[in-house]
């Protein structure tokens, strides 16, 4: 079962807030959203890097709010955290002079 880890997690990002990024991080954050979810071997294979480097980087992205954590099982995976876009709500009128 995937259970979500929401605990002291920061609120989720947009994605255009993925350009603020720098290049590093904006590039790994475009993988992760490729990939839909990945586990630290894959981002330290991907990165070409240590694990704990890889663990470094992603808890960086964590912390400001970009990744969440879900465990599936035995395995941690880090996918994408973002925001739900705004609904907009239409004015009854607009209905009302759709219908006439």
């Amino acid at each position: 079962m995937i259970t979500p880890d929401f605990e002291d997690s920061p609120s989720p990002k947009t994605l255009t807030e993925i350009a603020n990024l720098p290049d590093e991080q904006r590039q790994l954050m475009n993988w992760i959203i490729r990939q839909q979810k990945v586990t630290l071997a894959e981002i330290a294979t991907h990165q070409d890097i240590s694990h704990q480097e890889a663990q470094e980087q992603i808890q960086n992205l964590i912390s400001q709010g970009f990744i969440q954590i879900v465990n599936d099982s035995d395995t941690t995976y880090y996918k994408p955290h973002f925001a739900s876009p705004k609904k907009r709500n239409l004015s009854q009128n607009i209905w009302d002079k759709l219908e006439s």
